[in-house]
């Protein structure tokens, strides 16, 4: 991850983020840091550079990417003819979990924390420094 540019519309979220981001290359842990400071390829698609539509807020102060936990809920219509057709011919929904681990994939799921360690505490220093109180 080459150096974030935060937007001010995501730093919000940060509010939300709970666990500390594992060291890069360990486990994830859900806790959405590299997806608040950087909107992967495939969430730019969805059609916003600066804060991913597919992004999930879980329980716990946990995140989750939606193309993968629940592809159906974020892809138009057109996109989704093939997986749908794949679900009529095989039953038990195989067309949307054949989505789910292409995205999975797509993503590198499974190998470990892929954000830079010094671009998110760049990302959350300059969040702190440019973020106003609520007024409410």
């Amino acid at each position: 991850m080459d150096k974030p540019e935060p937007a001010g519309t995501v730093w919000h979220l940060l509010d939300l983020v709970s666990l500390d981001k594992p060291p890069h290359g360990k486990p994830c842990n859900g806790c959405g840091l590299c997806c608040i400071a950087e909107v992967c390829d495939l969430g730019k698609e969805l059609g916003d550079e600066e804060q991913c539509r597919a992004l999930m807020p879980l329980s716990a102060g946990r995140f989750a990417c939606g193309l993968v936990a629940d592809p159906y809920r974020f892809l138009p219509p057109e996109r989704l003819v093939p997986w749908h057709a794949i679900d009529q011919l095989a039953p038990g929904g195989q067309g949307e979990q054949a989505l789910k681990a292409h995205f999975a994939g797509l993503l590198g799921a499974g190998r470990g924390c892929d954000a830079d360690d010094e671009a998110i505490q760049a990302f959350q220093g300059e969040a702190d420094a440019n973020r106003q109180l609520s007024l409410l």
